[in-house]
C-alpha cells in the first residue's frame, strides 16, 4: 500500500469501516444502543443512522441484510445533523456515489453512481419516477424527505427505463399517529442564506392523522450577483378505512425564482494555466440581471395499501406532477480566437457565450399497481409479486433551433463575412475582467440578430407501460433468493410544431434480475446478483432510424454484516457494470458506437459504535473503461468526469451526562479522486479532499446547531468535460430548532 493512500482520507474510512466492526463484534447482546429504531418501517421515522429495512430493492418490506443487491440508505437523522441543502448534499458520504461533480446546482441533482451519469432518470419519490427530460428536471429539498435510499447497480427489472449506475428513491415525511408533535427552526448562514420552516403533525383522532411541512428560503451564492428564492410547501393525510385498508395523500408545491448557480468556464484559466491569470470562482459568465431560472412543482400523489388476509395485499401508487419552467442562462463557448474571431493572440482574454433559453410546461403521470401474496411449497418460503405500471410525460417547450450567441448591444466589431466587413454587436466578453451590458443582444451563427419570434414549439410525448413478476424465496431460513423479469412498452415521440418535423422511437424491452443470499447465524451474508437495465434515446441516428436504447448489466458479489445484538450495518461489494449503445454527438449527428465498462469494489459501514457515538465510513475503487468508441483512440480510457477513488468518514459524539451533557459533535472528511477532462486523458483534474463539522446543543426542546462544510474554504475544480466547474467553497449555517 503506497504512503499517498495512507494519507487520504480513505484509509480514515478503511479503518472506520474494519474497526467499527471489529468493536461491535465484541459487544455484549445487551447492550441497549441510543437511536435504536423503535419500529422496523420501509417509510416511516428512522431513529438513528441505520436504516433496518428498505423497500427500494424489491417493492416489498424487506431488511436490507437480506437483499442480495448493494443498499445504502441516509436517514433523516443523517441530513439532519449535516444540514443537507440537497438530495446530492445528503449523499455524499454514500458509497460509490460522486454527488455535485458540476458543483452545487439550483436546477437539478447531479450524481455519478458506480461510474456512471445519472441525470433526467433513476430518481424517484414513494416508489414512483420523477419523470424528467432536459431541463424540466425535478429538484426535491430534503426539508421534505424522511430518507434517501440507494439500490446500486441495475433496476430495471422493477422499475422499467432506468440507468445502470442505480436507483435513488426518496422517502417523503408522511402523517404519523403519534399524538401530535412539531418542528419549528429558523436558519442564517454563508452568503446571506436565510430561512424558515415548519413541520407539524396531528394525529386527528385514531383513524386519521394529517401533517405539514412549509419552507421559506433565500440565499446567496459564491458566484456574485447569483441569489436564489425558494418556497416549498407539503399537506399530506393519513387515513385508516379499517385495520386492513390505509389510504396516505402526499402533496408538494415548490416555487423557485432564482439565477442558474453553474457557470460553464473555459478549460484554460480554470484547470490548466492562462496568460492571464486564473478565473475567480466568483465570475459570473452571465448577466445575472438578465438571467433568470424561474420553476414551480406540484405533485399530488397518493398511496392505497389494502390487506385481503394476513397473506396477500394489494398497493398501489399514484402521482400526478405538473412543471412550468422559464430559463435564460448565458455560458462560455470558448475563447474567441478559437472561432476565428480576430488575429490570434495568446493572450487573449475574450470569450464567446451561448445563450440556452426554455420555456414551457411539463405533465407527468405514474401509477404502479401491485399485489404480494406469500406462500410455502416445503421448506421454501415465497413472497410473490405481480406488479403493472405506467409512465407518461408530455412537455410543451419553446426554445431557439439552437443557442444564440450573447452581445453586447451598446457596442460593435467587425468581421469578415462573404468576402466583405460587417458590423455586429459586440460578442466579446472578457472573463478575467468581466462587464456587463444593460443591452443584451442574441445573435444566431451568422451573428444576425434573434428575438422572440424566432423561437419554435416542441411537444414531446413519453410513455411507458411495464409488466413485472418477482419471486423472493427464503429456503430453509438460510438461502434467500430473489428472481425478477419486466417486459417494457415504451414510445417516445418529439412533434416541431414550427418545422413540422417529428421523431418517434419505439421499444419493447424485457429485463431480468437474479439474486441470491446466504443468512449465516453469525450474521454475515455473502450474496451473488445479476441485474440488467435499458434507457430510451429519443433521437435518430445519422441513417434517419431510431436509436437503440442504451442497455446495461451487471455482476455483483458482496458480503453483508447486520447483526442482530447492536445497531449496525457493513457491506464490501465488487462488481463489474457496462453499458453499451452509448449515444454520442459526433459532427452533430448521433452515433452508437460505444460502450463503457466498469469495474469496482465498494466498502460501506454504519454503526452505533456506543451509546454516545456513530460511525460511518466508505470506501469505493472504481476503473472505468472505454471499451468501443467511434473514435477508435478513445478505446482503453477512462471517460471523463469520473473519479478513480471515493472515500469518506464521518463521526458523530453525543455528551449522555456531565456538564456537557446535551453537545454533539460531528466531524467528516470527503476525498475525491483524480479525473479526466475528456475521452482522451489528455488533462487531470486532480483529487481533492474536504472536512466538514457540526456543533450543536440541546436543552429541553431547542436545539442549537451550526454546521459548516468545506471547512477549509478550499478552492478546487470539480471536474471538467470540455468545460470547467468549480466546486462549493465554505458552507456554515446556524439554526435554532423547537421542537414539541
Amino acid at each position: 500500500m503506497n504512503r499517498h493512500f495512507m494519507r487520504t482520507p480513505t484509509a480514515l474510512a478503511v479503518a472506520l469501516v474494519i474497526s467499527s466492526g471489529m468493536v461491535q463484534a465484541n459487544e455484549d447482546e445487551t447492550v441497549v444502543v441510543l437511536g435504536q429504531q423503535l419500529e422496523d418501517s420501509s417509510v416511516g421515522p428512522d431513529f438513528s443512522y441505520v436504516g433496518l429495512s428498505s423497500r427500494t430493492a424489491t417493492k416489498t418490506d424487506v431488511a436490507i441484510g437480506e437483499t442480495p443487491r448493494a443498499i445504502s440508505i441516509v436517514t433523516r437523522e443523517q441530513m439532519d445533523d449535516r444540514a443537507s441543502i440537497s438530495i446530492a448534499d445528503a449523499l455524499q458520504y454514500t458509497p460509490s456515489i460522486q454527488a455535485n461533480y458540476f458543483g452545487e446546482d439550483n436546477k437539478q441533482d447531479w450524481f455519478v453512481i458506480r461510474g456512471f451519469k445519472q441525470a433526467n432518470s433513476g430518481l424517484y419519490q414513494d416508489g414512483t419516477r420523477l419523470y424528467s427530460s432536459g431541463f424540466y428536471s425535478w429538484q426535491i429539498d430534503p426539508f421534505g424527505l424522511e430518507r434517501v435510499e440507494i439500490l446500486r447497480g441495475p433496476g430495471s427489472a422493477l422499475y422499467g427505463q432506468t440507468p445502470p449506475g442505480g436507483v435513488i428513491n426518496v422517502v417523503s415525511k408522511r402523517p404519523q399517529f403519534d399524538g401530535g408533535s412539531g418542528q419549528f427552526a429558523i436558519e442564517y448562514g454563508t452568503d446571506d442564506r436565510k430561512q424558515i420552516s415548519l413541520d407539524v403533525n396531528s394525529e386527528v383522532n385514531e383513524k386519521m392523522a394529517f401533517r405539514l411541512q412549509a419552507l421559506g428560503r433565500k440565499n446567496g451564492s459564491r458566484v456574485d450577483g447569483v441569489e436564489a428564492e425558494r418556497i416549498f410547501i407539503a399537506p399530506s393525510l393519513a387515513y385508516k378505512f379499517t385495520d386492513d385498508t390505509k389510504l396516505t395523500l402526499l402533496t408538494s408545491y415548490q416555487k423557485d425564482d432564482s439565477d442558474p448557480y453553474l457557470q460553464f468556464l473555459p478549460m484554460e484559466g480554470t484547470l490548466t494555466s492562462n496568460p492571464n491569470g486564473k478565473i475567480s470562482d466568483s465570475t459570473a459568465v452571465g448577466n445575472t440581471d438578465w438571467e433568470t431560472f424561474e420553476r414551480e412543482q406540484l405533485s399530488v400523489g397518493y398511496e392505497f395499501e389494502h390487506h385481503f388476509n394476513d397473506s396477500t395485499y394489494f398497493m398501489q401508487n399514484t402521482r400526478y406532477s405538473k412543471m412550468d419552467i422559464n430559463l435564460r442562462q448565458m455560458y462560455s463557448l470558448g475563447y474567441a480566437t478559437d472561432y476565428g474571431l480576430g488575429v490570434y493572440d495568446p493572450t487573449n482574454s475574450k470569450v464567446l457565450r451561448g445563450a440556452s433559453t426554455e420555456e414551457g410546461t411539463s405533465d407527468a403521470f405514474n401509477i404502479d399497481n401491485r399485489v404480494v401474496h406469500t406462500f410455502k411449497t416445503g421448506v421454501v418460503e415465497h413472497t410473490l409479486l405481480a406488479g403493472i405500471d405506467y409512465q407518461s410525460i408530455d412537455i410543451d417547450s419553446k426554445d431557439y433551433a439552437s443557442d444564440p450567441f450573447v452581445a453586447d448591444g451598446n457596442s460593435s466589431i467587425i468581421v469578415p463575412a462573404g468576402g466583405t466587413f460587417v458590423s455586429i454587436a459586440n460578442p466579446l466578453f472578457d472573463v478575467f475582467n468581466p462587464s456587463y451590458s444593460n443591452n443584451v443582444t442574441l445573435l444566431d451563427s451568422n451573428f444576425s440578430v434573434v428575438d422572440e419570434s424566432d423561437r419554435q414549439t416542441t411537444k414531446t410525448k413519453n410513455n411507458q407501460l411495464g409488466l413485472y413478476l418477482q419471486d423472493q424465496m427464503m429456503i430453509a431460513d438460510k438461502w434467500a433468493v430473489q428472481i425478477g423479469v419486466r417486459y417494457d412498452d415504451s414510445q417516445n415521440k418529439t412533434h416541431n410544431t414550427t418545422t413540422g418535423a417529428k421523431t418517434k422511437v419505439d421499444n419493447e424491452e424485457w429485463t431480468t434480475n437474479f439474486g441470491v443470499a446466504y443468512l449465516m447465524d453469525s450474521g454475515f451474508t455473502p450474496y451473488a446478483s445479476y441485474a440488467q437495465s435499458f434507457d430510451p434515446i429519443i433521437q435518430l441516428d445519422a441513417n434517419g432510424d431510431p436509436a437503440k436504447p442504451e442497455r446495461g448489466e451487471q455482476y455483483e458479489l458482496g458480503l453483508k454484516y447486520q447483526p442482530r445484538s447492536f445497531d449496525g450495518y457493513f457491506n464490501i461489494a465488487a462488481f463489474e457494470v457496462s453499458k453499451e449503445n452509448l449515444a454520442r454527438q459526433v459532427a452533430g449527428q448521433l452515433t452508437q458506437i460505444g460502450e463503457v465498462r466498469n469495474r469496482g469494489l465498494e466498502l460501506e459501514a454504519v454503526a452505533n459504535v456506543t451509546e454516545a457515538l456513530t460511525l460511518i465510513g466508505n470506501v469505493s475503487f472504481i476503473d472505468s473503461e472505454i471499451t468501443a468508441d467511434s473514435t477508435s483512440s478513445n478505446v482503453g480510457n477512462t471517460p471523463s468526469q469520473i473519479a478513480d477513488q471515493l472515500a469518506s468518514a464521518w463521526a458523530n459524539y453525543r455528551f449522555l451526562n456531565g456538564p456537557l451533557d446535551g453537545l454533539t459533535i460531528g466531524a467528516g472528511a470527503r476525498y475525491v479522486g483524480d479525473s479526466y477532462a475528456d475521452n482522451t486523458e489528455t488533462n487531470v483534474v486532480p483529487s481533492y479532499t474536504l472536512f466538514d463539522a457540526t456543533l450543536s446543543y440541546r436543552i429541553e426542546d431547542y436545539k442549537f446547531q451550526v454546521a459548516a462544510k468545506n471547512l477549509a474554504d478550499k478552492e478546487y475544480v470539480a471536474t471538467c468535460d470540455y468545460y470547467c466547474f468549480y466546486g462549493d467553497r465554505r458552507n456554515v449555517i446556524a439554526s435554532v430548532t423547537y421542537d414539541w
